[in-house]
């Protein structure tokens, strides 16, 4: 995978252009960043449902009602999970082949953070990436909390560290929301601008490819 860092996202005519079959079918999603970003914000409530199970089963198991709060923790584990924003991406970038050209953005004024690969996958493969580094920084996270009775430095900013995660991947579940509603079984996700397209794996060898427009 060769991820290639294209810094300040200006302007969609930056983005690369996929190679679709005719056959290919365009996403039902917003079209625009704020349009996404708005409708992200109704799926992150999904996050609140593990984070409440996790924070019951804590006080069933360490007899903590209120997290042990320290703002020395608190606030190292909020400075890192700026940085973390950025692992993110690499974390999806990576699932998209060891022999794929990854693009990623930044469109900090937006609240957005993305990458972009216009290389054909597998449904599955889709949903798996989008959700791997929602599991690895924010779930994972926060089991780590639960299981290990972390006080002081380790208790409110793992916690904390953990929700940002999960929070922040509304645009993620969303897309997964999408893939496993709109792609039958089978099919192949291809990004091309800044949308999603699903067509059949034998539409690349019988249909002739035509350049992606997002529009």
């Amino acid at each position: 995978m060769k991820l290639i860092y294209k810094g300040k996202f200006k302007g969609y005519d930056q983005l690369p252009i996929g190679d679709l079959p005719e056959t290919a079918v365009k996403f039902n999603e917003p079209d625009s960043i704020e349009k996404v970003m708005e409708k992200a914000l109704v799926f992150s409530l999904l996050a609140f449902i593990p984070i409440v199970v996790v924070f019951l089963l804590s006080i069933g198991l360490h007899q903590r009602v209120v997290l042990n709060f320290d703002l020395l923790g608190f606030w190292i584990w909020t400075l890192i999970s700026i940085p973390a924003l950025w692992v993110h991406e690499v974390l999806h970038a990576i699932f998209f082949g060891k022999n794929s050209k990854v693009e990623m953005y930044t469109a900090l004024s937006k609240g957005a953070l993305f990458v972009i690969c216009t290389d054909p996958i597998s449904k599955a493969r889709f949903i798996f990436l989008s959700l791997f580094p929602n599991i690895i920084l924010g779930l994972v996270s926060l089991l780590v909390w639960l299981v290990l009775p972390f006080f002081g430095l380790n208790s409110t900013g793992l916690f904390v560290f953990a929700v940002i995660m999960l929070l922040g991947g509304g645009g993620d579940y969303m897309n997964v929301y999408n893939a496993a509603m709109q792609m039958p079984k089978g099919s192949m996700q291809q990004l091309s601008g800044m949308h999603s397209y699903w067509f059949m794996p034998g539409d690349i060898k019988t249909a002739p490819l035509t350049k992606g427009a997002d529009n």
